[in-house]
């Protein structure tokens, strides 16, 4: 049943009209998405989220998926995610207030649910926009029923090309009691919409890539579709991972 659900998601977005987009300004996006592995496609994830910018937002500016981070501007969201195959339902809610001087402060919240188990989750972190399409931030994460808090640091930069968009890059350190964890990324946009990158991951004991590509399609200024495909290199993991969802600006 999930299975039909999920390619009868796919298949109305392309039974829709296609209406020009202006880019028009937008303060809401709502988004519906589904992630999976080929090899069991039916035991996905369902997403559902919202948020809301303090200040108008436009498309025009970067790629489609990179709107809300190169806005620089405050927000707050909300979201839910279920996962029938482990029996886990997750409630989050989260804030950023950026500063005049463009220093920010934000919050995470999450509940989680496993079985007959809950458990709480908090984030905070600050951080600094160096320039319009760059930020540097430092977090911490903790949690209830003896988790074990940890923290971290990050940097993300998108870098415009004359050729092409440009190539969103990041790098995260996270130190928690056993290991410290570095990840890497790298997102080439051809376009506004199409993107390819690599994912890198170092845990303290393996060695992880991946591979994927990611495209938006604009139907509406107020209606898109999303897709991605990833795939680990290198890896004994069987199966692709993919997701689809809908977004809604307004």
């Amino acid at each position: 049943m999930k299975n039909i659900t999920a390619l009868a998601l796919l298949s109305s977005l392309f039974t829709l009209p296609a209406i020009a987009a202006q880019d028009s300004l937008y303060q809401h996006e709502v988004g519906l998405e589904y992630q999976a592995n080929t090899e069991k496609f039916g035991d996905g994830i369902w997403d559902v989220n919202y948020r809301y910018y303090a200040k108008p937002v436009t498309p025009d500016n970067g790629p489609y998926a990179l709107n809300g981070f190169l806005a620089q501007t405050s927000n707050i969201g909300a979201g839910y995610s279920l996962f029938d195959a482990a029996d886990t339902d997750t409630i989050r809610i989260d804030g950023t207030y950026v500063f005049d001087s463009k220093w920010f402060i934000g919050a995470e919240y999450n509940h989680f649910e496993v079985g007959s188990y809950s458990s709480n989750l908090y984030k905070i972190d600050a951080g600094y926009y160096f320039n319009d399409s760059s930020k540097i931030s430092a977090f911490y994460v903790d949690g209830s029923d003896g988790f074990e808090s940890y923290y971290g640091a990050e940097i993300r930069s998108f870098v415009d090309f004359e050729t092409t968009t440009g190539i969103d890059l990041g790098a995260m350190w996270t130190h928690t009691d056993q290991d410290n964890i570095f990840n890497l990324n790298a997102d080439w946009y051809i376009t506004k919409a199409w993107s390819i990158g690599v994912d890198y991951i170092n845990d303290g004991s393996d060695n992880n890539f991946a591979a994927k590509t990611a495209y938006w399609l604009r139907m509406s200024d107020s209606f898109s579709a999303t897709f991605e495909v990833s795939k680990l290199i290198d890896s004994d993991a069987d199966g692709i991972g993919a997701s689809i969802g809908i977004v809604g600006r307004f």
